[in-house]
């Protein structure tokens, strides 16, 4: 079996429109869900790019594979999926946003379809554009129409790029991993001008925020506020239509490379994953971006497509760090023992040329015995530990916030310091502790 990995960044786990999300429009990826698992309850090892992406590549906790922050290097002697997958005489394409943050590392894949060789790829005056709309501020803290093209964005770029390698390779009968990084819908959150004046601002509804009787946020999330608390509401709206905009933008992206996998006759012989490194705040607790470990920013979207089986939901938590032992077990490739994560197979159902295996004869079938009932993640000293109930997030080593999700889903009411949730903390606080150390070897 070929697979194709399509990765998005800062994808919001809602941002599409067959979950009911009425600003999405993603025909491509409501397509591929319908044939699809649909996992509602993944999570990202860190929300920012470089860890999440590491995590991703190597089946390995944040701090267990070096990369807590963007500037952070993995450890050495680096194993990723690529790796796994050479000794099966696999192509291993990496396209786009891959983010490796040392470059001189081996990465298992081929010499990669870059950033710089889609700026060499465009005219001057697109390039201007797109710098003007990358400054700090400009990026960060607004959105609007851009004159460029659907083709003058980097994703059309990784798009194209892909569809030539895995016709290169359908051609030559090789079988292939192709790992396709959209730098979409990251900001700045400027989509051609034909996509952002489809939307209807004044129908945009903001999201909700927390009651006046809510505890007051972390101090850290009151430092992250700061930069967008001068933003009016038509700025608001704004910035949300703009995201939008991006995500409808890189569904088409997504399309093109989906239309060759059937236009080439492989869509039978090929596994399709989709997820994205982290989500986006849009505007929850009075945030954008990431950085932090509310559900906006660490809950992640998880698709597998696997044409030997069926489509469906499941409600287990999974972690990215399960993609690479699922992979592995999916075409027949040895996982190394460097893997922290747990294959996702169990939960994919029976396959049609395999009913041997020991799995649910449908995607919606009973958990695996022993399945995981608490998922973490990390950014740079920030730590989170999130079971079906709770959530504890701790700052510097001390817990910080402490979220009852059954009772309060939109992590309205910090209950960190309520003696009555004080064993609670406790437990929580010790189980963090305990998967740190188990898990840094």
């Amino acid at each position: 079996m070929n697979v194709l990995v399509l990765m998005c960044d800062h994808h919001r786990f809602d941002a599409l429109s067959c979950l009911g999300n009425p600003l999405a429009h993603t025909p491509n990826l409501d397509r591929l869900a319908a044939r699809s698992v649909r996992f509602e309850n993944c999570f990202t090892q860190s929300p920012v790019c470089a860890p999440a992406r590491h995590s991703l590549a190597t089946g390995r906790y944040a701090h267990a594979q070096g990369v807590i922050t963007n500037s952070h290097k993995p450890h050495p002697g680096m194993v990723t999926i690529a790796h796994a997958l050479q000794p099966l005489g696999y192509r291993r394409f990496q396209q786009g946003h891959m983010h490796w943050t040392d470059e001189s590392m081996d990465n298992g894949y081929e010499p990669p379809v870059t950033k710089a060789m889609w700026r060499e790829s465009m005219r001057a005056e697109a390039l201007a554009r797109y710098d003007w709309e990358s400054q700090g501020i400009t990026r960060r803290t607004t959105a609007g129409p851009s004159p460029r093209t659907r083709e003058q964005y980097s994703g059309y770029f990784v798009a194209a790029n892909a569809v030539c390698q895995i016709e290169s390779a359908a051609e030559r009968g090789e079988q292939f991993l192709c790992w396709t990084a959209f730098s979409e819908p990251h900001p700045p959150f400027y989509p051609p001008r034909e996509i952002y004046e489809r939307f209807d601002q004044a129908q945009i509804d903001l999201p909700k925020q927390a009651p006046p009787d809510a505890p007051p946020p972390h101090q850290v999330i009151l430092g992250k506020r700061r930069e967008w608390e001068h933003l009016t509401e038509v700025e608001l709206r704004q910035m949300l239509a703009g995201y939008y905009g991006m995500v409808e933008l890189v569904d088409g992206y997504i399309g093109m490379v989906l239309d060759a996998v059937e236009r080439l006759g492989i869509a039978d012989d090929t596994i399709i994953v989709w997820t994205t490194d982290h989500g986006d705040q849009m505007w929850e607790h009075g945030l954008f971006l990431k950085f932090q470990m509310h559900e906006g920013s660490v809950h992640v979207p998880l698709l597998i497509h696997d044409p030997r089986r069926g489509s469906g939901v499941r409600t287990e938590l999974v972690e990215h760090i399960d993609l690479f032992p699922t992979i592995c077990e999916l075409v027949g490739a040895e996982c190394p023992d460097t893997v922290q994560g747990r294959s996702l197979v169990p939960l994919l159902g029976v396959s049609g040329t395999d009913t041997s295996l020991s799995v649910p004869e449908t995607p919606e079938g009973p958990s695996p015995e022993g399945w995981r009932d608490a998922v973490f993640s990390q950014i740079g000293t920030i730590q989170m530990i999130r079971t079906e109930q709770w959530k504890l997030n701790l700052y510097e080593g001390e817990p910080g916030e402490l979220y009852d999700l059954e009772n309060d889903p939109e992590e309205f009411y910090n209950r960190v310091a309520d003696a009555d949730y004080a064993d609670t903390v406790q437990s929580l606080h010790e189980r963090l502790r305990d998967w740190e150390q188990s898990s840094s070897g």
